[in-house]
């Protein structure tokens, strides 16, 4: 089982005010190290749905332990009751960021992108 790590302060301190040039500054360096990440892994490997459905048929499928491995991000919907349910992995952060833009163009609820650590 995956464990997270604590985002929450420990601490009840005044919150971190940031403008919007160093929160522009932030989310590029926080970009750029995610597509650095997705270089240093090398070239992408396309992972076949588990059970894909045809004409009302489930067929099983198995996923290589290697596909698996190479996965880093996770792609989380929350609807508008705060349910949460895990939608799909990717193995970098602009493919997650595409998917996540597009789920919201068409469904338009909150989508997630959560690292996967390893």
């Amino acid at each position: 089982m995956t464990r997270f790590r604590r985002r929450i302060a420990r601490t009840s301190e005044e919150p971190t005010k940031t403008d919007l040039n160093g929160a522009t500054r932030k989310l590029v360096e926080l970009v750029e190290r995610a597509r650095a990440v997705g270089r240093e892994q090398g070239p992408l490997v396309p992972v076949e749905a588990l059970v894909p459905i045809e004409r009302d048929s489930w067929i099983w499928q198995i996923v290589d332990r290697e596909v698996l491995d190479s996965l880093s991000h996770r792609l989380v919907f929350e609807s508008d009751n705060g349910k949460r349910r895990e939608i799909l992995m990717t193995s970098c952060i602009d493919t997650a960021m595409s998917a996540a833009s597009k789920i919201v163009e068409l469904d338009g609820g909150c989508v997630l992108i959560e690292t996967l650590e390893p």
